[in-house]
């Protein structure tokens, strides 16, 4: 069967499926895939549950600054008794109902800062989920961004190859005829290197075929979809994105201030100062005010009224006073004070460090931008030429002034050239986003070229 067949069956083929399956596939953008990531992806839920619970401490925090109560009540029988101290006497056999009831409140007046400081690490604990947040965010929008421009690339890449594979199949017909009827121009060699480079065309396209179903249901997963029908991207090239660039320096100093990662770290090493700070007020004691009521009732009993009598089951007293709370053991404070110092200057080295490293990545991932960029652009000349020569010799092959080899090494340069500019296209746009995603400034829309 000739390839001009084949390519029509192919064709009714395709045209009969688009008919009778309109739905088969579901186009989305990029923009789309994002929101849709932040949206169901787990570990973004789980850190907004994380925010919440640093929130809920930062509550908690500030309630230890209001009066704290605790209510205790106890109810049973005991056995009925009258009289008083010296002459009373149970009720033989006979019980009754008792309550008591003991309400303790407790507001701090003096903490020498211990309250304050727990607040404002407590605040500072909110920032750290919020930072680590953000984190996660940017890590699954960078990875919705490698695998939709992948997917892209990859059918961009089989749509080439499969044009190519056309173009070898056509050139293999042609050499094959002209070789049977002893035309000069056509040697078994070139019938054979085309039939190679054919087979190689279809290897290609089932590799392809494998890494596009692969990407595909990786970006599936990350972006939560539950259609029946499969995801597409509405993109049908790769198209470098739009970047002005602007000095390394400004991208640096963007790190340094947005990077979620450098965010949390400062975050985590302010809430350990202040939980540092709060840790050193133990030192001092606390001034409370303290107060309280007590209330017990027994019907089966009778009420004493001499206050010199302890009476159990009938009472009532309520009261308030000046207290003072201070743990006397200062070695065991200086221990715990120190180990939270040890903390706190541990972080600040930790930030110094992340800091260092950030400028570094900054730096290189910078670098990488303006390197990709200048192999789009040779790349890009390359694929022109490349496509010249592949029009050049197929159209001199056709016209019976080429040879087999001409139009086998046309197509073997084209296929490299077109390869390396799809992939420097990705590359570029990898590296774009890796840039930005250090800058804490990767978003969801990027124009092209």
């Amino acid at each position: 069967m000739s390839g001009k067949i084949v390519r029509t069956v192919g064709l009714m083929v395709l045209v009969f499926l688009l008919l009778v399956s309109p739905g088969l596939a579901k186009k989305v953008s990029l923009e789309e895939c994002v929101k849709l990531a932040v949206k169901n992806y787990p570990a973004v839920q789980k850190g907004l549950y994380d925010i919440e619970g640093a929130r809920w401490e930062l509550t908690k925090a500030k309630l230890n600054r209001w009066p704290s109560m605790e209510l205790f009540n106890l109810m049973g029988v005991v056995p009925d008794a009258e009289g008083d101290a010296i002459t009373g006497d149970t009720k033989g056999g006979e019980y009754g109902f008792f309550n008591k009831l003991d309400l303790k409140i407790s507001l701090p007046l003096i903490t020498f800062g211990r309250i304050k400081h727990g607040i404002k690490a407590a605040e500072k604990g909110v920032e750290m989920e919020q930072a680590a947040h953000s984190a996660t965010l940017n890590d699954v929008v960078y990875r919705v961004h490698k695998l939709y421009y992948g997917l892209v690339l990859a059918a961009q890449l089989r749509k080439s190859i499969v044009d190519l594979r056309d173009r070898f199949e056509e050139a293999y017909d042609i050499a094959e005829e002209r070789l049977n009827k002893g035309e000069g121009n056509v040697t078994e060699a070139d019938v054979l290197k085309l039939k190679i480079g054919l087979a190689g065309m279809e290897e290609g396209v089932r590799k392809l075929d494998r890494q596009i179903n692969t990407a595909r249901e990786a970006l599936m997963k990350l972006i939560g979809w539950k259609e029946s029908s499969p995801v597409e991207p509405q993109d049908k090239r790769v198209k470098p994105v739009k970047l002005d660039l602007e000095p390394v320096e400004k991208y640096v100093n963007l790190a340094l201030k947005n990077n979620p990662e450098v965010k949390r770290l400062e975050a985590a090493v302010r809430a350990a100062r202040e939980e540092y700070l709060s840790e050193k007020a133990k030192y001092y004691p606390m001034l409370l005010a303290v107060g309280g009521v007590k209330y017990a009732v027994a019907p089966g009993r009778e009420d004493q009224d001499n206050p010199f009598l302890c009476d159990e089951y009938n009472y009532f007293d309520v009261g308030a006073a000046l207290a003072v709370k201070w743990n006397m053991n200062l070695f065991e404070t200086r221990a715990d004070v120190l180990k939270k110092r040890a903390r706190f200057m541990s972080l600040q080295k930790q930030l110094e460090e992340l800091k260092q490293g950030i400028t570094v990545k900054v730096h290189e991932a910078y670098e990488k931008v303006i390197e990709r960029k200048g192999n789009l652009n040779s790349s890009w000349e390359s694929r022109k030429a490349g496509r010249a020569l592949l029009i050049l010799s197929v159209t001199n092959f056709k016209f019976g002034i080429g040879s087999g080899k001409d139009v086998f090494d046309g197509l073997s340069i084209y296929a490299r050239t077109a390869d390396d500019y799809y992939r420097a296209v990705f590359e570029y746009n990898m590296a774009v986003a890796k840039l930005k995603n250090l800058t804490g400034t990767l978003i969801p829309t990027e124009g092209g070229r």
